[in-house]
């Protein structure tokens, strides 16, 4: 175990870095083994990416403070790991009692057009202390923003105090002219769905714009409230999925219902459903169900996973519903859906590219009767029927696999960041990787 000095917001600290590889040790495939509970997930995205030649992965480390590694493609050599920043949901000692942690602060990155790196972490609402959430409920923590003091180095970090504190599931969108949008949900679960815009590198944002709205049903029991995932469209638009989540303040569950679709013109930020009809905003629970519904799942569970749209514009979505993973997708007319995978494959996530409207690589960690995995599906035919191309990772023990978004501009030989879970750990350090085609991107 090593000790680095780095600077971090202007003071010298001494990191103690769980993750050390010397020189002189063998390669290993682990990029880090400090990730922390759950380091990574699709719902905060991106988490990663590549920029001039080097791919930037942040991840939940210790305390469930924000951890950045760099990856130099032409060297083949890592940076990193380094703290970005201090999450107010981190718990001191470290818990060994998973209940105990979090996970809804872990960080998003992106990395701006001056090639400064940024992420949003910490917020699971926000605390009541922080002031009047004027857009949902208080809950823990804290929405914050760093950024790197210089381009393309990952070495030390300030605080831009210039988003909102009660703030959730961030999520980053770039658009090409590089404009910025940031999303998250305004509270915690009875909150409205919210971005925030920036015209100059993240240095400031605009004001809240509420896009999904929470309420209170006609049972003053149960709000609405939503699950949403959000990524650009073609040309000027920005995309989004979502599922609605009935939430009982007395006898709450995890309950979540219906597949959702709508898309924003950044032209002038307003919306329209698949069809091309004009939305009013924000948008209601029974306006959703009118305008926006893609699936009405008649009761039974589904839960979000990612979406992507193809060549003709057409809206891809992935769902998890009850024990299947469902493609749904848009074929200019009406909404079709196929399964991916039955009760056979426990997924735990996915994310995918669609390379024209019938051919769809998806990426999946899931957990099968005889192994855990995380493999590479190909359909040559819209979704109807699935192969397996290949599979990056396997295990035969209690492992499980999480992963993070495909990362932004992805290189072949680094496309996705994945950390194992293993339950029988007496502690939460968890080993991360960087998936690509040949496999882990090994650390030497």
């Amino acid at each position: 175990m090593k000790i680095r000095q780095t600077t971090f917001f202007g003071r010298h600290t001494l990191l103690l870095v769980l993750a050390t590889l010397t020189a002189t040790a063998d390669p290993v495939d682990y990029f880090a083994d400090n990730g922390f509970a759950k380091p990574v997930s699709t719902m905060q995205h991106p988490n990663a990416e590549h920029y001039k030649g080097v791919t930037y992965v942040a991840y939940q480390g210790p305390h469930e403070d924000p951890y950045v590694c760099a990856y130099d493609h032409k060297t083949a050599q890592w940076s990193g790991p380094y703290k970005a920043g201090t999450s107010q949901l981190g718990k001191t000692p470290d818990p060994t009692d998973r209940d105990t942690v979090d996970n809804h602060g872990r960080p998003a990155l992106l990395v701006d057009n001056d090639g400064y790196i940024h992420l949003i972490f910490g917020g699971h609402g926000g605390l009541s202390a922080l002031g009047k959430n004027h857009l949902g409920t208080p809950g823990r923590g804290r929405q914050m923003h760093v950024v790197s003091k210089n381009p393309e180095d990952i070495s030390s970090w300030e605080v831009l105090d210039n988003i909102s504190p009660f703030g959730t599931y961030s999520q980053f969108v770039k658009m090409a002219d590089g404009d910025i949008y940031l999303f998250y949900r305004h509270g915690s679960h009875r909150s409205d769905w919210v971005y925030q815009k920036s015209t100059d590198n993240c240095r400031t944002f605009s004001p809240e714009v509420s896009i999904l709205k929470h309420k209170m049903q006609l049972n003053p029991n149960t709000h609405d409230s939503w699950y949403a995932w959000f990524h650009e469209g073609k040309g000027d638009t920005i995309a989004v999925t979502f599922n609605y989540h009935p939430c009982k303040i007395l006898g709450h569950d995890s309950t979540r219902l219906n597949a959702y679709f709508m898309k924003m013109s950044c032209a002038n930020e307003s919306w329209e459903n698949v069809k091309g009809e004009s939305l009013k905003m924000p948008i209601t629970k029974e306006y959703a169900d009118k305008m926006a519904l893609a699936c009405d799942t008649d009761g039974v569970g589904i839960r979000r996973v990612t979406l992507r749209v193809d060549s003709k514009g057409f809206p891809h979505l992935l769902h998890r519903r009850a024990s299947e993973l469902v493609h749904f997708y848009w074929d200019g007319k009406a909404w079709q859906e196929s399964v991916v995978f039955t009760k056979d494959y426990k997924v735990t996530d996915a994310d995918f590219a669609v390379e024209s409207p019938g051919v769809i690589r998806l990426l999946v960690t899931a957990r099968t009767e005889n192994q855990n995995e995380v493999s590479w599906w190909t359909t040559q035919n819209g979704g109807h029927s699935w192969e397996k191309e290949r599979t990056l990772m396997a295990n035969t023990t209690n492992t499980d696999y999480l992963m993070g978004a495909l990362v932004r501009n992805a290189q072949s030989d680094a496309q996705v960041v994945v950390s194992e879970i293993n339950p029988n750990q007496d502690h939460l350090y968890r080993k991360v990787f960087l998936l690509g085609d040949k496999g882990a991107v090994q650390r030497h």
